[in-house]
């Protein structure tokens, strides 16, 4: 075990995820202090990682966080990370096990969290697509299809508002808005004429962005509020976008020239070949399912609207947005 020091709270959280991009805004945002008064923070963290001394974990550690060396998919590591732990914020890496193992290891993380007497559980989840989509294959999309049955599990549970019992909470999230720096939902490589060209395969369709500072801020009120969030599922998003929005707010913005071009979708995705026809999980070359296929079944959910969001309860609870023309104005690409 490594450790960085931390503040003497009593409300322990383990994050599982606790290096990524993700995860990391959620261990700064559990970590700074009371938006209210300016007091400490209520809560110290404790990240799971498989390499202390890497430098994403290091960089959580810096921030304040116990660094716990273990695969999530290692029950005995996830077991001793739990004991002491007043609650955990958990994000497992479907591209790293694969689906089936991850729906597996997630139930597991849930039942561990039970027997180490854990009193909050939160799961970062996605929409479960394929369901939304009739069970259609054209919708199966790997880590939509893993969390998506594991908060459907998880909506099968008892869950403890008064804190006797494990309370959990399922925060259903969507792609990052910062993917609009990369390949998923960033422009084409070549511009055209002198414009930035986004032609991402979506249709007139509606894309649920989350910045990773948004979900860090739902993983803090979540966890500041237990009893009103017990047995939800917050489903978030900072825009609900199309990408003709996209392209009017970039340019409106930034004063960059950029338009929408329609492609079909093997167009698109042989744009980025080389990325997309690499397999999900690594070991899995010969027969595991490719980023293609993963990528194509969330465009057909996006661009068919399966994924839906209520943003004017999001904006009740959440307040304001870093939105989609603040981050415009932050984009590196151009």
């Amino acid at each position: 075990m490594s450790q960085s020091p931390t503040n003497n709270s009593s409300k322990r959280i383990l994050v599982i995820g606790g290096t990524g991009i993700q995860g990391k805004a959620v261990v700064t945002a559990l970590l700074t202090p009371q938006e209210d008064n300016g007091a400490v923070s209520p809560y110290s963290v404790r990240v799971l990682t498989r390499d202390s001394s890497s430098e994403k974990a290091q960089a959580v550690a810096d921030q304040g966080a116990e660094l716990v060396e273990g695969r999530f998919d290692d029950l005995s590591a996830v077991a001793a990370a739990l004991e002491g732990c007043y609650g955990t914020f958990v994000n497992t890496d479907s591209f790293g096990v694969g689906e089936q193992e991850e729906i597996y290891a997630a139930i597991k993380i849930y039942e561990a969290a039970h027997r180490a007497s854990v009193k909050h559980f939160i799961w970062s989840g996605l929409d479960w697509a394929s369901k939304l989509g009739n069970f259609d294959l054209k919708y199966h999309a790997v880590h939509y299809e893993a969390k998506g049955i594991v908060s459907e599990f998880l909506q099968s549970q008892p869950s403890s508002p008064s804190g006797e019992s494990l309370t959990w909470t399922i925060i259903t999230i969507g792609p990052y808005l910062e993917n609009l720096e990369g390949t998923l939902l960033g422009p084409l490589p070549q511009r055209e004429n002198g414009k930035i060209v986004w032609a991402t395969p979506v249709g007139d369709g509606h894309i649920p962005a989350v910045s990773v500072e948004d979900i860090a801020w739902w993983a803090r009120f979540t966890f500041d509020h237990r009893p009103e969030s017990s047995g939800q599922n917050y489903k978030i998003a900072t825009e609900l976008m199309t990408i003709d929005q996209l392209v009017e707010t970039f340019t409106r913005v930034t004063g960059i020239p950029a338009i929408r071009k329609r492609i079909s979708m093997d167009e698109f995705l042989d744009v980025h070949k080389d990325y997309f026809e690499n397999p999900i999980v690594k070991e899995e070359k010969e027969d595991g399912p490719t980023v293609r296929e993963t990528a194509a079944a969330m465009y057909r959910v996006w661009g068919d609207d399966l994924a839906k969001r209520d943003m004017d309860w999001v904006l009740l609870l959440r307040g304001f947005f870093v939105g989609l023309a603040s981050f415009s104005s932050s984009c590196s690409f151009f």
